[in-house]
């Protein structure tokens, strides 16, 4: 068992029940719609394409054009996720979450009263500039102030979010429908500056990662902040002076003559390790098989002969709930469970999917036959609820754990860039490629995921009930 579990600690068993780890709750999960919003925002555009208002006025965009309009608010945060570094490093990881929200506000204004397609785009830009910036921040500031006994909860809440972000943006876009004029999308539009506004109101009540105050000589603030979240303001409680204890400790042995730099990733066995599971679980977000199923599902249904828009729209709806009760459900089990677990019951479970998938996909397309494509509906409810109990809960929360206090704003500076790279190229490759050779595409996923499975079995050490500290240091044993 860690040494934190056999400490006094003055809190209640059961969280809801004590003040301290309530407020430590809400600032968790009030950071946790950071990525709500961003979800919001990212996947109107897939929503607009329905809305003939919007259809209407921007010209009926298709083809390249489309493809811009997404790329302005992915791209941005490739460079931006840098930028957040250098301001949760430097100025503390609030400042990277007040930064990143501002800019997704002023962006969403932007947007929502674009009078032509140049200021629209530059509304999605402004705000995909913030995601980059909070991105790096809020997971960090999560895991960082979390009491140790909800810290892998709460940060495996994060991504998990997202959906919530989906759900709203779908609903919000069918309102739209019935709404007349510009506004059938402007209401929509102006609706992505509602999450921002909350992070931001959290934020301003949250407090600063005791982490960054040790390392920037205000100890006194952190066990203050301690012990008023993990102890009810017990300045000598047991598990504040540990905590205490080990963030120095591990402040001093990460001390170094030279500053930082994205280097240190490369310059011993430990890091080098950390640099690999972070980039391959930056690319799982979308190189798994679900950036297929995630943006193509419309196209993949019509593929197998389900047609009607009610239907998709109604089988996305649900994909999206179903997704979101997975990853909780995950989440909040993490610490029981374990992170090697639910990696490896989660590929194996996609592994068998999409081989049922293929087979299906491969069967409709020869004899055409609806029973056939109808059996595909539930195989994807069950690949992405397996896809969702670890590859939605656990990339950024283990990225996360597993950086030490020096790199972890630059190893989530790299996730948030490699992943939006990686997300990039898939959406340049996958309708290409599907258009060509159709299901015989699923065959390649079918070997990415042999290939995370057998890597996880042998790389990805456990890091269960583990304190940030602790989780840190797994690598370089």
């Amino acid at each position: 068992m860690p040494a934190w579990t056999n400490l006094s600690n003055n809190t209640h068993d059961t969280w809801y029940k004590d003040p301290g780890l309530r407020w430590n709750v809400f600032h968790g999960l009030g950071l946790c719609l950071v990525i709500a919003a961003n979800s919001y925002g990212a996947t109107l555009l897939g929503g607009f394409q329905a809305v003939p208002q919007w259809v209407s006025y921007f010209g009926n965009p298709k083809g390249n054009i489309l493809g811009l309009y997404s790329a302005s608010y992915f791209l941005p945060s490739i460079v931006t996720s840098y930028l957040g570094d250098y301001i949760s490093t430097k100025y503390g990881r609030r400042w990277a979450v007040f930064v990143g929200m501002t800019l997704m506000l002023a962006g969403g204004f932007v947007n929502t009263f674009a009078n032509g397609v140049g200021m629209w785009v530059g509304g999605r830009a402004i705000m995909g500039a913030g995601v980059g910036v909070v991105k790096v921040g809020a997971p960090v500031l999560i895991q960082e102030i979390a009491h140790p006994r909800l810290r892998a909860t709460l940060g495996s809440c994060y991504q998990g979010f997202a959906y919530i972000g989906t759900v709203v943006s779908a609903f919000m876009c069918f309102a739209g429908l019935y709404i007349k004029g510009d506004w059938g999308w402007r209401m929509p539009s102006l609706l992505q500056v509602i999450g921002p506004a909350m992070v931001l109101a959290v934020t301003w009540h949250c407090p600063e990662s005791p982490r960054w105050l040790v390392k920037n000589g205000r100890g006194n603030e952190a066990r203050a902040i301690l012990a008023k979240y993990h102890a009810n303001g017990d300045l000598n409680d047991g598990l504040v002076d540990f905590q205490m204890s080990e963030i120095t400790t591990a402040l001093e042995k990460e001390q170094s003559p030279r500053q930082t730099s994205y280097i240190d990733f490369v310059r011993n066995p430990g890091n080098r390790r950390r640099l690999f599971v972070m980039t391959l679980l930056a690319l799982s977000l979308n190189w798994m098989g679900n950036g297929i199923i995630t943006y193509y599902l419309a196209p993949i249904l019509r593929s197998v002969g389900i047609t009607e828009p009610v239907q998709i729209t109604l089988i996305n709806a649900f994909l999206a709930v179903w997704n979101l009760i997975l990853a909780l459900g995950a989440a909040v089990n993490v610490d029981r469970v374990g992170r090697r677990p639910l990696f490896l019951m989660s590929v194996a479970g996609m592994l068998v999917c999409y081989g049922i998938i293929m087979g299906l996909s491969a069967g409709f397309a020869k004899t055409q036959q609806k029973g056939l494509g109808s059996a595909v509906i539930p195989f994807l409810f069950i690949y992405f609820g397996f896809y969702s109990i670890a590859f939605t809960p656990l990339p950024v929360a283990y990225t996360v754990e597993i950086m030490p206090f020096s790199l972890r704003g630059k190893g989530m500076a790299l996730f948030t860039s490699i992943a939006t790279c990686g997300n990039s190229l898939a959406q340049f490759l996958n309708p290409v490629i599907l258009g060509a050779i159709a299901w015989k595409y699923y065959a390649v996923f079918l070997v990415i995921l042999s290939l995370y499975g057998v890597v996880i079995y042998f790389v990805f050490p456990e890091t269960k009930r583990l304190t940030a500290e602790e989780a840190a240091t797994v690598f370089d044993k």
